[in-house]
C-alpha cells in the first residue's frame, strides 16, 4: 500500500430517483444528494458540480475504496439507489479566471488603440 502512488481523486456518481423514493425517502428523494455531499465535504472533498467531487488531498485508490465501503455502511440506502459511481485521478487544478480578466483588458486596450 505504501508503494501506491497518490493522486488527487475525482468522484462522480448518479442515483436512480425512483429507487431513492423507495429506499431513502418518498417525500424528499433528492435529499440523498445533500447527505452524500455532506458526507464527502466532511471527508475533505470539494463539491465541483452536480454529482462531482474532488479530493483536496492526494490519496490512493485503495483509500478511496475504503471510503466508498465506509460510505455504504454509513448510508445503507446508497447501494440500492446507485446507477453509477466512478473515480478517476486528476492533476493539479488551475484557476484560469485571471486569463479571462487579462483577455478583457487586452481587448479594451486594442479597441482604444484602434480609435
Amino acid at each position: 500500500m505504501d508503494n501506491e502512488n497518490k493522486h488527487y481523486k475525482a468522484l462522480y456518481f448518479d442515483l436512480c430517483v425512483n429507487d431513492l423514493e423507495q429506499y431513502f425517502s418518498n417525500t424528499n428523494p433528492r435529499g440523498a444528494y445533500r447527505k452524500i455531499r455532506d458526507y464527502l465535504l466532511m471527508r475533505n472533498f470539494s463539491h465541483e458540480q452536480y454529482s462531482g467531487y474532488h479530493s483536496k488531498y492526494k490519496t490512493t485508490d485503495l483509500n478511496i475504496f475504503y471510503l466508498v465501503h465506509k460510505m455504504q455502511g454509513d448510508l445503507p440506502w446508497l447501494s440500492q439507489c446507485i446507477n453509477r459511481f466512478e473515480v478517476t485521478d486528476v492533476g493539479e487544478n488551475y484557476n484560469l479566471m485571471d486569463l479571462f480578466a487579462s483577455t478583457f483588458l487586452e481587448d479594451d486596450l486594442q479597441v482604444k488603440e484602434l480609435e
